[in-house]
């Protein structure tokens, strides 16, 4: 093969990547951005509620980091954690990672205010 033939065989080979790399662009599905709207948290505004807040309150199991493995998704929760001398509250990505200390006590949907 001479260097000529070589020249157009590499030539033929990139342009033919390059088309299909354009043609399966033509493909790609537009995915709308997810609603990132903040929660509103039981937490927020009016704690007198106590009834609303145990309803909806979920109790993490006991804990166990052996068989604690969780999942990036964010919908995010509010997490009640007691330490000996008071009780915090702080805004996890989802309950799975709520639950991934022994202090929290248990979350309710939505991000803490």
């Amino acid at each position: 093969m001479t260097t000529k033939n070589l020249s157009r065989s590499w030539l033929s080979i990139l342009g033919l990547s390059i088309t299909m790399a354009l043609a399966g662009c033509t493909g790609i599905v537009n995915i709308p951005a997810p609603d990132t709207t903040p929660l509103q948290s039981p937490y927020s505004a009016n704690t007198n509620n106590e009834a609303s807040n145990a309803v909806d309150f979920t109790q993490c199991p006991s804990f166990n980091p052996k068989n604690n493995l969780c999942t990036m998704q964010y919908d995010p929760v509010c997490v009640t954690i007691k330490t000996k001398s008071e009780i915090n509250y702080r805004t996890a990505g989802n309950a799975c990672s709520a639950c991934g200390t022994p202090e929290a006590s248990g979350y309710v949907k939505g991000e803490c205010s």
